[in-house]
């Protein structure tokens, strides 16, 4: 069997109330072969604060120019 590298995609505008529990969840997990693409939304709360809170290689920050729909953001 081999270990398939999984990318969990978490698109936020404004989570700061539930971030640090999705992030913790997603680090807990068994299996340890994936990586967290986070996309920030043009968020103004402090969601960029708590994602960096993850001292994770395997969690990568992006954060969008302009706020875009969710559908938009999702494809970026």
């Amino acid at each position: 069997m081999t270990n398939n590298l999984i990318s969990v995609v978490v698109n936020c505008y404004n989570g700061e109330k539930y971030l640090y529990k999705c992030l913790k969840s997603i680090r807990d997990q068994t299996y340890k072969n994936f990586e967290v693409i986070f996309f920030d939304n043009c968020s103004t709360d402090k969601s960029k604060e708590v994602f960096q809170d993850f001292k994770d290689e395997r969690f990568k920050y992006f954060k969008n120019e302009n706020f875009s729909n969710l559908s938009e953001a999702r494809n970026k």
